[in-house]
């Protein structure tokens, strides 16, 4: 965290490793070798993804968290357009962090604080003793966090629910092969569906694809902020099915109409699909805020 938050009791990047206490360390165990093996992250988006894996919350909760964290940074450039501009006031791990706990509670997949800041913490610092709790340092954390929430709330204007690719992806797939004739599988009762093992849309072969590149999509400022979340999942779904050799007979102006439902505009399609399929073939495109990769020992500290 910046100094901003260095008077209300945060601790300031790089910080944490002389603002321990003894009595921090009585309660701390002590570290095996001193370069024990470790997982490490190389920007502020895959260290959201590390976490979100480690407190096993589903996509939806990752994806919104990547919102959240471009609305912040869209609103720190539009600002610096007015007299006064805000000054960026949150680094890029209490930034991601803060996100990802807000997104935690929005998408109804609530996880403690502690169960955030520990892993957090021992990924940032992969030498130093885990962090304990109670302790002045998970203290002084959490507090900051709760902090960052607060500002992070009043950025969104209090708007936790954003539309997602994923709510559309569902239909679309399903538009997509319902012109192959068919059992129509939707209109199984749920007792048979679980006797049958007939899985949602959304968990089939395509659709687990589809999700997982959505999710990948909205870590792209230039994906999320320019694009609608109908639209984002048309260009997913229409890479997806390429990229497994589907071929669609059909116009690209007729599918969209038809999957999109008159609500995406052709030329967005086409425009998105770029950006998607650098993303689908692993291309680096407008990633968050990236931290070097040399910096594997003195990382600077999620808020302190």
């Amino acid at each position: 965290m910046a100094s901003h938050y260095e008077a209300g009791g945060a601790i300031a990047p790089g910080a944490v490793s002389s603002a321990n206490s003894a009595s921090d360390y009585d309660r701390t165990p002590r570290p095996g070798p001193r370069n024990r093996i470790s997982l490490h992250s190389k920007d502020a988006a895959s260290f959201m993804a590390l976490l979100a894996d480690i407190l096993r919350l589903q996509e939806q909760t990752l994806a919104m968290a990547y919102l959240y964290l471009h609305k912040y940074r869209k609103f720190i450039r539009d600002s610096k357009n007015l007299p006064d501009p805000i000054p960026d006031f949150l680094d890029s791990h209490t930034l991601a962090l803060t996100s990802l706990s807000l997104s935690t509670k929005s998408t109804e997949s609530p996880r403690r604080l502690r169960a955030l800041i520990t892993p957090a913490y021992s990924i940032l610092h992969p030498n130093a003793p885990p962090i304990t709790v109670p302790s002045h340092k998970y203290d002084a954390l959490r507090s900051t966090i709760v902090t960052a929430e607060l500002h992070l709330l009043r950025i969104l204007r209090f708007e936790l629910s954003h539309p997602l690719p994923h709510d559309y992806i569902p239909r679309i797939l399903d538009k997509s092969l319902s012109i192959i004739p068919g059992e129509d599988y939707e209109r199984q009762d749920d007792d048979r569906k679980q006797e049958d093992g007939i899985v949602k849309s959304e968990d089939t072969f395509l659709g687990r694809q589809c999700m997982n590149l959505a999710t990948r999509c909205l870590a792209e400022y230039s994906i999320a902020t320019f694009y609608d979340a109908r639209t984002i999942a048309c260009g997913v779904a229409g890479v997806v099915l390429d990229g497994s050799g589907i071929l669609r007979i059909e116009s690209t102006e007729g599918w969209v109409r038809r999957v999109g439902g008159g609500n995406v505009e052709v030329e967005d399609y086409r425009d998105v699909i770029k950006e998607i399929t650098m993303v689908y073939d692993g291309g680096v495109g407008m990633t968050v805020q990236e931290i070097p990769v040399e910096q594997k020992i003195e990382f600077p500290v999620l808020i302190g």
